[in-house]
């Protein structure tokens, strides 16, 4: 047997990775199951993407680059000015990713010296697992922020020596997994805080476009001096499986990312950066698939506020953010398992206590399978 890297015998099973194991159990032993764990909706990716991408499919696929066409970056660079009225130059300014976990994941990896004092990398907490563990990878020293009220994160309140020592600062908005929206006004100050103590900040930004009623901001709307973004299509237009993103912002930081990309090879296929320019360049079937995601939404809100749970993050996100009763998130998550139900317990994605006291509804089952669980849920009340 290998010597291996010891991160790994301190890290536990990927939290998604735990719970699909936990519900392949259940299915085998027969169980019909109302799936609200994983994020990943039902709804089918639109056709007119599906066919960019299969038209793009050449007799002979050579390699792809780090920077990805020109028409892919130009679609990226156009939904930005659209969406946030932000220019970009899709020269400098923009890289295709092959989704949104890599690039979370090797982003430390530009600006960690595992030798430094200064290693610390911010994230909030609960949050995205790979937060966490890219840090830890990369050699620096995770640093999660735990929540709680309204769920924003206010790095601007951070102890001075906590700033000092902090190379990188995750801000992620709209929020997973509670679906809390920093406004406008934190965004310049967590702007501002990064750039006086000389700090990248890079904002998860994957859940833009999936809101209620108002629009999230990005941190771009405050500059790009020290700022880079992260948008994923995953979500936005049902392409879980493409692995289809995009990083932006400061072209000094990202001729730098450019660089570090090209070693490990992370890029995307030239046949998805051709279903990702054409799904970029629409919003018509994002309108649509937000609506859907409303109607799943106003359901299970108006049952909730019947019954008296309390949801925090209502705004954005296709999640719910629940609070448990008693503040037992496991036994929430059990009971409701016992009548068909997954979700996942707010724990799950907490590093250092956060999360703790809720849990995730993801709204990715079909509208009639939403009415069915909360049709199973009234039976347990």
């Amino acid at each position: 047997m290998p010597r291996l890297n010891p991160i790994f015998s301190s890290l536990k099973t990927y939290p998604a990775s735990a719970l699909l194991q936990r519900k392949a159990a259940l299915e085998a032993a027969g169980r019909i199951l109302l799936d609200f764990s994983i994020g990943d909706p039902i709804e089918p990716t639109p056709d007119f993407i599906r066919q960019a991408m299969l038209s793009a499919v050449a007799p002979r696929c050579g390699y792809p680059t780090v920077r990805g066409s020109e028409a892919v970056r130009a679609s990226m660079a156009s939904y930005v000015q659209r969406r946030f009225g932000v220019s970009l130059d899709p020269d400098v300014q923009i890289l295709p990713t092959a989704g949104s976990r890599e690039a979370v994941f090797h982003m430390p990896l530009l600006v960690i010296d595992p030798h430094a004092d200064d290693r610390l990398v911010v994230f909030p907490d609960p949050g995205y697992p790979a937060y966490m563990r890219g840090a830890l990878f990369a050699g620096g020293e995770p640093h999660p922020v735990q929540l709680d009220g309204d769920y924003v994160f206010r790095p601007w309140t951070l102890p001075a020596d906590v700033l000092r020592r902090t190379r990188m600062l995750w801000v992620n908005s709209p929020h997973n997994p509670s679906g809390a929206v920093t406004s406008l006004d934190d965004l310049h100050r967590i702007a501002a805080v990064c750039r006086e103590h000389d700090i990248l900040c890079v904002s998860d930004e994957s859940y833009a476009d999936i809101y209620h009623e108002v629009p999230p901001h990005s941190m771009l709307e405050c500059g790009v001096d020290n700022i880079i973004v992260l948008h994923s299509l995953s979500k936005r237009s049902g392409m879980t499986g493409y692995r289809s993103g995009f990083l932006a912002g400061d072209p000094a930081v990202m001729r730098q990312l450019c660089a570090l990309r090209s070693n490990p090879g992370l890029v995307p296929q030239d046949f998805v950066n051709a279903a990702a320019a054409v799904a970029w360049s629409d919003d018509t079937h994002v309108e649509e698939r937000r609506q859907q995601c409303r109607e799943k939404k106003a359901l299970f809100l108006s049952f909730f506020d019947e019954v008296g749970i309390d949801v925090i993050g209502r705004e954005a996100t296709l999640y719910l953010w629940l609070r448990a009763p008693g503040g037992d998130e496991e036994a929430m998550a059990e009971r409701l398992l016992d009548a068909g139900i997954v979700v996942s317990p707010g724990s799950m994605f907490g590093v250092s206590g956060g999360g703790a006291g809720y849990v995730r509804l993801a709204l990715v089952p079909s509208l009639a399978s939403c009415r069915e669980a909360i049709s199973r849920w009234r039976t347990l009340l």
